[in-house]
């Protein structure tokens, strides 16, 4: 069983989200967690894959993964997007309101199409606080709704090429395996 995905089958997750019709041929709700995750992973089912690691996993944990998938994924980062990123691992490490009001500030500041909003979505949608204007009454954010941000983060690496699609499939799934086992891959030891 998978520390971070602690459930004997697949129904509580699929709850959360709807599979692809594709998806939904060869994942159950019976299905236990890392077959399911197996089979989306070599059926080529990405988007499926990334749907049941982010409305699987805890959102601390889902943040971890789409840091890891992201640093992978780019190698320099200009000064900006290095910054998100070290906030977001530092906001994983010790969940700091401040940090998830700095990063929700952040990703306003950022185009729709930019993963590194979405990452900031994530992590100012998790839960734990208001998304509402700060002098304002508190609104707490839709339940799941950070793990929409978080398949828009991870998915909007892939780029326009196969090699892309290709390389952000392949590390999704070893970072997503390796969170979903307890690691904390690139961040914690």
């Amino acid at each position: 069983m998978l520390r971070k995905l602690p459930f004997e089958t697949s129904e509580p997750i699929l709850e959360r989200f709807e599979l692809s019709e594709e998806g939904a041929q060869i994942v159950e709700a019976e299905t236990p967690p890392e077959v399911a995750l197996r089979a989306l992973f070599e059926g080529n089912h990405m988007v499926d894959m990334m749907n049941y690691f982010a409305h699987g996993m805890p959102p601390r944990e889902g943040v971890c993964w789409a840091v890891a998938t992201m640093r992978d994924r780019f190698g320099a980062l200009g000064e900006k997007d290095d910054e998100i990123l070290t906030l977001a691992e530092k906001w994983v490490k010790d969940p700091q309101e401040s940090v998830r009001i700095r990063l929700m500030d952040e990703g306003e500041t950022l185009e729709n199409e930019d993963p590194f909003r979405w990452l900031c979505c994530a992590i100012a949608w998790n839960g734990s606080g208001s998304i509402g204007p700060k002098n304002g009454p508190v609104v707490l954010p839709a339940t799941g709704l950070h793990a929409s941000a978080l398949l828009g983060a991870v998915s909007l690496l892939v780029g326009k090429s196969q090699d892309g699609m290709a390389a952000v499939h392949s590390s999704a799934y070893r970072y997503g395996l390796e969170v979903a086992q307890g690691g904390w891959p690139l961040l914690i030891e």
